[in-house]
């Protein structure tokens, strides 16, 4: 089984507009962030799973077509990431 590692560069480019959107409305810029991804053999691109990291803080969501970025925004808002 061969899981497929993404980049921030290697993901839709509207969901990268949507992160660099959120992370300006909080302050952020993307580069404050690292972004990875999971994508297992045989899922489509849209579950794969997306991970965040700050500095010693780490989240994991679940793409569903775009949907972790607002998971993501919902934990800036609760200041998970500061």
């Amino acid at each position: 089984m061969d899981i497929t590692l993404l980049r921030y560069t290697d993901l839709p480019i509207g969901d990268r507009a949507a992160f660099e959107l959120v992370c300006a409305r909080h302050g952020f810029a993307p580069v404050h962030f690292d972004i990875s991804a999971r994508l297992n053999p045989g899922e489509a691109p849209h579950e794969r799973l997306v991970t965040v990291r700050r500095g010693g803080w780490t989240q994991s969501y679940p793409d569903q077509r775009g949907q972790w970025v607002k998971q993501f925004e919902s934990d800036l808002t609760c200041r998970f990431f500061k």
